[in-house]
Parts: structure tokens; C-alpha cells; sequence
């Protein structure tokens, strides 16, 4: 038997994402969700949560979209204050690293403050899994002992990782694509599957180009046929309090 967790990324970047979320999560397989703790949507994704408390929430540190919660910051904002976009190994040897770790640990203070008991942690654009970022992801890690989303570029020696499938995007979005990939999940006794999917919005309409594609992904999510393909394959959707 495999636990499948069908992670949505992205709640709180506004509100079409946010519905879209709770609506896959209420009508599909979406079992989990990770806050942009930083994004103009999150008290509203807060204000969704506490009424769909079977949707397990966790946080998506963000170094790579938006503004940063704390101020005074010099390394890890462009001259209008915005996090740069494209975060890589390179250019993260020109930021403070201790900026880095104090703004994911506000992020993940902010949620918790609304009151929401955190399941695990992941990262926008997986920045979390680059080598420049260990030292700071260990010391998030030691302080929060919080399962975590996998996919590393470096050795993890953590107990809580999560396995990822991260191909559940772009082209690959079709409900064939879950039936293709049966026999990977299978390979796992846990692991945690990324998906995006959303309503659509003036905002995310204008900044994001992943966007008619998040629709296509609600309407798979949605879909009678890969959850009964799932439960015939003994894939059981589960999520991270679960595990």
C-alpha cells in the first residue's frame, strides 16, 4: 500500500488559487496545501482553512515571488524591495544567509500565529533543495522538527523527508499522465506529489505565465476517474499528518 500525498503549492498567492485549492481538495484528491505566508491571499486562504479543517496545511518558504515579511533586508531584495526571481546556487553566494533564515522563520511564524498547527514545509521553486541553502534548512529543521518535502541537491540525513514527484506540470498535465505513472507511485510507501491547481483572477492572470494550466490541472484533480485509478491500484491519499 502506498500513501499518496497530493500536495497543492501556492496557497495564499491570491484568492482564484486559493478557491481553486479548497475546491480540489473538497471535490478531488488535493489532501494537503502549503502557504505563501508573504503573498497578498493568505488571510484569505486562513479565513478558507479554519471552515475545511480536513485540508492539512503547511508552509511554502519563499525566496523567489512577492515581498518579504521582514524589513530591512539588503541581500535577498532588488531596489523595489521584491525578492529576485530565478534563485540558483550562484546567486545565493551573494546573499546574507542569516537574512534568509530569519525571513523563513517569519514566514512560518506568520502561520502559525493564525493558529493553524503546520504539517510540514516545501519551497516555491524548490529553493529549499539547493546546496547554498543546507545550512539554513538544517537550522529551520532543528528548530521546527517539521516533516519536509524531498528532492535535494544535497545528502539529507533527516528522518522526516518526504519523497517528491515533481512531474505533474506543463505537459504532463492529463489524466493520462496518472495512469502512466501508477507504477512509480507504487514504488513508495509515502511520497508527496506537487500540483498547482487554481481558479483564474485578474492577479494571477497578470503575474504569473503558469496559469491557464492550473485550471487544467483543477479539472484532472476533480476527476472521478484517476481517483477511482488510484483506490483500484491500492494508493491510498493521505497527507502529512498521516505519515
Amino acid at each position: 500500500m502506498t500513501k499518496l500525498i497530493i500536495n497543492a503549492d501556492d496557497f495564499g498567492y491570491c484568492e482564484a488559487v486559493n478557491y481553486g485549492i479548497i475546491s480540489a481538495h473538497k471535490n478531488g484528491i488535493v489532501s494537503s496545501t502549503t502557504m505563501m505566508a508573504n503573498m497578498p491571499g493568505v488571510e484569505h486562504a486562513i479565513s478558507l482553512l479554519k471552515e475545511h479543517k480536513t485540508l492539512s496545511c503547511g508552509v511554502h518558504l519563499t525566496l523567489s515571488c512577492g515581498k518579504p515579511l521582514l524589513t530591512n533586508l539588503n541581500t535577498i531584495v532588488d531596489d523595489n524591495g521584491n525578492f529576485y526571481r530565478g534563485i540558483t546556487n550562484d546567486i545565493l553566494k551573494s546573499m546574507d544567509l542569516d537574512e534568509i533564515y530569519n525571513e523563513f522563520c517569519a514566514q512560518i511564524e506568520r502561520v502559525i500565529d493564525f493558529g493553524i498547527e503546520i504539517c510540514h514545509l516545501d519551497s516555491h521553486h524548490h529553493v529549499h533543495t539547493l546546496t547554498g541553502l543546507k545550512p539554513v534548512i538544517e537550522k529551520i529543521l532543528d528548530k521546527y522538527t517539521l516533516p519536509i518535502r524531498g528532492g535535494f541537491e544535497y545528502s539529507m540525513e533527516y528522518k522526516k523527508t518526504v519523497k517528491l514527484i515533481d512531474s505533474f506540470y506543463k505537459e504532463n498535465v492529463s489524466e493520462d499522465y496518472f495512469i502512466k505513472i501508477l507504477k512509480e507511485i507504487q514504488r513508495y510507501d509515502v511520497v508527496d506529489m506537487m500540483c498547482h491547481p487554481a481558479f483564474l483572477d485578474d492577479f494571477i492572470l497578470n503575474s504569473t505565465s503558469y496559469a491557464i494550466d492550473r485550471t487544467k490541472e483543477y479539472k484532472i484533480l476533480t476527476s472521478g476517474k484517476i481517483k477511482k485509478a488510484l483506490e483500484e491500484n491500492n494508493i491510498i491519499i493521505s497527507n502529512y499528518k498521516d505519515i
